[in-house]
């Protein structure tokens, strides 16, 4: 039986990349931290036979964006290229699509042009629609000698979401006001630029040179010519008069159905075809996230318009970013936005840390922290004096929503606490913290007060959540800094740390000044890590994090999340990784998604309440299976006591239970310490238990 098939870099064949999958050295068969699923034989093999017969044909369609800052001058060039007039425009809210016919020899194709809105609370949400194989036509207009900043700035961001999409630079305005560029250092920092085309809309200066330049590089593109099957076409030409009609969404199996009538009825290929709709901007549907998967939405304009409403609500700046769900019904129209609806338009931007849900809020309200006030507030001076852990990220760009994603994440430690739109100050145990991001030195930099034991683990939680950020962000450049005590100014790099430290060199001269320092190597490393949390690029193993699955009652939500911040420390040292039902907000196969990270667990933490005891889902499912699973000894079950109940006649009762003598957390004067003591027990019983590689786990995951 044929197992798995890579047919990658045969372009004779035309079988599109999301056909083909992953490249065998992305899958998780191969990789040991890859997370891809190889796309499957039969699928790639009956793509292909299906392509080769009398009604398929070439698509002949494409995407292009148009991106950069407010006042660019996007629009016009759009209509310019579109329908070659010239006026002057209003601010783009949202996105405008507009379709273009082109020729290109004999080939009919079509445009899907999208205008994307400049102004800079929309930047966060680009990361929604960027798509990869489309053409992106950056806009610049002379800025008093910024512009070589601001190209960087968009072409590291369709770099980072689009990755080797082309990209024509288009200087405008050049009669009004003339500028250049670094043309060559560009073009050697992202090989993606295609060609620098420089036009005036109001006098036609240049707009043929863009227009050759259009069409010479969609003749180019990636899958404009891949064959689709006859089928497909009635259903993407359907699905496109919906739009039209106004018709903004269907339930995707509503879609499936759709695809059945018109010929297309197996789901692996109703899937790809999902895929394509969505990189071409005719259909949206995320279909990878179980959040959003159940519904595909037919309009991008739906989409783009229902979030940029919540986004430029004026009331919503005024409350400092915080609105309750109700009041979508006041803010969106009903007929467009109906309200069983509202729920996916919060999940999208959930989805891409735009916002978060205040946990077992009886108001359901939503935090967008895109909405703080740029003013930082008048600090008390703690983080001003000589003794404060610092810390410090080095970006080659910072991207607009950084810092919002990092306080999204970290909400549960700044309630009640000073945020704004570039930091925010955190407490864990008894330390604070204020994180800050400087957007011009493009850097971020912590400063950790408090007591010394404590700063380390606060500092480790925080980069926690940073690394997980930068992870979700591809071609970001991230150094970490050490900064020299006493000398604020002067930071050595944590790598270059490491590696001394690796090389058993104690001592690293520095120049500071006009005199070479020779600094302590493991007394700066052990000021900012926690003991066994080091990381050593040149010292990782294959071997597996534990994957704990954390059954609880969302009665005790708060209670979960304060144990999710302690865990981060574990986290960091790469020994764990943790799963609950939030990960799955809003998605329709809850249940599903529940039973498979249950079986897949090597831990289970069962948060004991009597609400816990009392959840008849929690008992009959959860509870029941993972007793099963310790009693077989095939998981580690361990019992978390959070709130006082009489535990011990429990079914489980008999499995080591934390905090220290089964007194629940709630009970304990310092909470910390609770969470301290319940943390130590799992990192106990985490060395104890076998050592999982990264091959078993996977194996298992397969059923093999």
């Amino acid at each position: 039986m044929l197992r798995v098939l890579f047919l990658h870099g045969n372009d004779a064949l035309g079988i599109p990349p999301e056909i083909l999958g992953p490249a065998w050295t992305e899958c998780i068969a191969y990789h040991p931290r890859g997370l891809k699923e190889p796309a499957r034989p039969v699928e790639i093999l009956e793509y292909y036979f299906r392509t080769r017969g009398d009604t398929a044909k070439p698509l002949n369609e494409a995407k292009l964006i148009l991106i950069g800052r407010g006042e660019a001058g996007k629009t016009c060039v759009a209509n310019r290229l579109v329908h070659n007039i010239f006026k002057d425009t209003s601010k783009t809210d949202g996105i405008q699509i507009t379709q273009w016919p082109l020729k290109l020899g004999r080939d009919g194709v079509r445009l899907h042009v999208w205008d994307f809105g400049g102004q800079e609370i929309m930047h966060a949400t680009h990361q929604f629609f960027l798509t990869q194989r489309s053409l992106y036509l950056l806009v610049l207009a002379g800025r008093a000698g910024g512009e070589d900043t601001e190209a960087e700035y968009w072409l590291q961001l369709v770099e980072s979401f689009a990755g080797e999409s082309p990209v024509i630079v288009v200087l405008n305005k050049i009669s009004e006001h003339p500028f250049d560029l670094n043309r060559r250092a560009l073009r050697q920092k992202y090989p993606s630029i295609r060609e620098f085309v420089r036009i005036d809309c109001k006098d036609g200066q240049g707009l043929d040179e863009l227009h050759a330049a259009i069409r010479r590089e969609v003749d180019r593109l990636d899958g404009l010519r891949t064959k689709f099957p006859g089928p497909w076409f009635k259903i993407k030409d359907y699905l496109a008069s919906m739009a039209e009609r106004g018709e903004n969404f269907l339930s995707y199996e509503d879609y499936a159905q759709l695809c059945a009538k018109h010929g297309e009825t197996d789901a692996a290929a109703q899937s790809q075809l999902a895929g394509y709709l969505h990189s071409l901007g005719i259909a949206l549907n995320f279909k990878d996230d179980p959040r959003l998967q159940d519904t595909h939405v037919l309009s991008p304009h739906w989409v783009t318009n229902g979030i940029y409403k919540i986004l430029n609500w004026p009331e919503l700046e005024a409350r400092k970013g915080i609105m309750k769900r109700a009041d979508l019904m006041g803010l969106l129209d009903n007929k467009a936005y109906p309200r069983d609806k509202h729920g996916f338009l919060l999940d999208l931007m959930k989805k891409f840390d735009t916002c978060f849900e205040f946990p077992d809020d009886r108001e359901c309200r939503f935090f967008v922290p895109e909405l703080l006030d740029k003013q930082e507030p008048v600090q008390t001076g703690q983080f001003d004096c000589a003794d404060t852990l610092e810390f410090e990220y080095h970006y080659n760009y910072i991207p607009e929503g950084l810092l919002p994603r990092f306080i999204v994440r970290t909400h549960a430690l700044s309630e009640g606490r000073p945020r704004w739109r570039t930091g925010v100050i955190l407490k864990f145990e008894e330390n604070e913290a204020m994180v800050k991001a400087d957007t011009q030195a493009r850097k971020v930099h912590i400063s950790v007060a408090g007591k010394h034991e404590g700063r380390r683990r606060l500092l480790a939680v925080i980069r926690s959540d940073f690394e997980r950020i930068h992870n979700d962000i591809k071609k970001l450049e991230v150094t970490e800094m050490v900064p020299v005590p006493g000398r604020s100014d002067e930071c050595v790099s944590y790598v270059e740390l490491c590696v001394f430290e690796q090389k058993n060199v104690r001592k690293m001269p520095r120049v500071i000044g006009t005199e070479i320092v020779k600094l302590d190597v493991k007394a700066l490393l052990n000021g900012v890590d926690i003991e066994g949390s080091r990381r050593r690029p040149a010292l990782q193993t294959a071997e597996s994090p534990v994957r704990i699955f954390i059954s609880y009652s969302h009665k005790d939500e708060n209670l979960r999340a304060e144990l999710e911040t302690h865990l981060k420390l574990l986290q960091r040292e790469n020994k764990i990784a943790t799963w609950t039902d939030r990960r799955i907000l809003g998605g329709g196969r809850w249940a599903k998604e529940i039973s498979r990270n249950l079986e897949l667990a090597d831990m289970i933490l069962l948060l004991v309440s009597s609400d816990f005891v009392a959840s008849d889902y929690c008992y009959d499912n959860e509870m029941k299976r993972a007793i099963a699973r310790g009693n077989a000894n095939n998981v580690t079950l361990i019992p978390i006591i959070v709130r006082a109940c009489d535990w011990k006649s429990a079914p489980f009762g008999s499995f080591q239970g934390f905090p220290e003598n089964g007194r629940a957390v709630t009970l304990w004067e310092d909470r910390d310490n609770a969470w301290t003591d319940v943390v130590l027990g799992i990192r106990r019983a985490i060395d104890t238990r076998p050592k999982v590689g990264w091959r078993s786990r996977k194996l298992r995951e397969r059923g093999e």
